[in-house]
Order: C-alpha cells, then sequence, then structure tokens
C-alpha cells in the first residue's frame, strides 16, 4: 500500500479516537459514579448507554477498523506506527481546551512538546516497513 494512503489512514484513526476521547468525555459529564460499591454496577451501565458515551465507543470502532489497515502486511510496522498515536494525545489536549476550557500548565505544554520532538524522531528515523537493515 502506497505510505500516502497507510498515513491518511492513520490520520482518521488517530482523529476518530481523539473524538472519541472528548465524546466520552462529555458523555459523562453528568454521571457521578464515586467510588465503587453496591449501586456502582448499575451507575456504569447507565453511563454506557448514554448517548455520548455509546457515540465515543463507535468512533473508537471505527477507528480501530483504519488502525488494522494501518497495522496489516502492507501497512506500517507497529514499531512505526504505534508511537504515532501520541499525536492523539496532543489533539484531546488541544480539544479539551476547546471544548471543556480545561487549563494546560506551562509544564504540560514542555511536555507534549517533548513528545512532538519524539514524534519528528520516530517520522524522521524509524523503519516504516520493519524491515531490518
Amino acid at each position: 500500500m502506497r505510505p500516502i494512503v497507510v498515513a491518511i489512514f492513520l490520520l482518521i484513526a488517530i482523529s476518530l479516537g481523539a473524538f472519541g476521547q472528548i465524546s466520552l468525555k462529555h458523555g459523562m459529564s453528568k454521571q457521578v459514579l464515586g467510588a465503587p460499591g453496591l449501586g456502582f454496577a448499575p451507575k456504569i451501565i447507565r453511563a454506557i448507554f448514554t448517548p455520548y458515551v455509546l457515540l465515543g465507543f463507535a468512533l473508537y470502532a471505527v477507528s480501530s477498523m483504519f488502525w488494522l489497515v494501518v497495522i496489516s502486511p502492507g501497512g506500517w510496522a507497529l514499531s512505526y506506527a504505534y508511537p504515532m498515536i501520541a499525536i492523539s494525545y496532543v489533539a484531546v489536549v488541544l480539544l479539551s481546551r476547546v471544548f471543556f476550557r480545561e487549563a494546560v500548565t506551562p509544564v504540560q505544554w514542555f511536555g507534549i512538546l517533548l513528545m512532538c520532538c519524539g514524534l519528528v524522531l520516530v517520522a524522521r528515523f524509524g523503519a516504516s516497513t520493519g524491515t531490518v537493515h
């Protein structure tokens, strides 16, 4: 498979996963689960069946289908592709700021910058095919 096609599938998988996280968070915004104990299971079941939580699960399922293409033969080596999922960490932080007005500290931004630097290194010097040189 052409590398650009694999990259597009990867970006779709990452995007769907990030929006899945946002949907799960939104779905859980009114759910109070509290400490495990009596009544915990019904709370979890009720939470699972809220529309946004179900949407989050669905987005993850579709994301996984795109991911399977990325790691299939003709796709990329897992040791190359999997670190790219860190892009979703950055996306979730940005989306959380936009949708939930979550604060991000300077130290967190620095950590995100370090992750991005690591991604550049993997992308530049990693072997996408998984072959041994």
